[in-house]
């Protein structure tokens, strides 16, 4: 999105604090996104079976089975953890229907 960079602070503009920064949108640049998983997740080595697990870690506390006694499939876990995620990105810039996301997202890549 900033072929050239820009400065650490003043976003809009180069290193040198004088000239706009140049700019190309999210969907000329092909943006990846990752969702990643600082420390509370679990690891299952490449061809191992994936296993349940204990745990009430996490920072979305809202994961109905978090739990230290009742083994839980991590992977229900980080589905619904990334849907609150939307969910909440969402309701932020007030899109409550599918319609409004469309409508939201295509006025972006305008």
């Amino acid at each position: 999105m900033y072929p050239l960079g820009f400065h650490p602070v003043e976003e809009l503009f180069l290193d040198d604090r004088k000239t706009l920064a140049p700019r190309i949108s999210r969907l000329e640049a092909g943006v990846k996104y990752y969702f990643v998983d600082y420390g509370i997740s679990s690891y299952f080595p490449p061809g191992s079976r994936r296993e349940l697990v204990v745990g009430i870690a996490g920072r979305d506390q809202d994961v109905p089975e978090l739990s230290k006694n009742v083994p839980y499939d991590p992977f229900k876990v980080d589905i619904f953890t990334i849907g609150n995620v939307l969910r909440g990105e969402f309701q932020a810039v007030r899109l409550h229907s599918p319609t409004d996301v469309l409508s939201h997202f295509c006025v972006e890549l305008q």
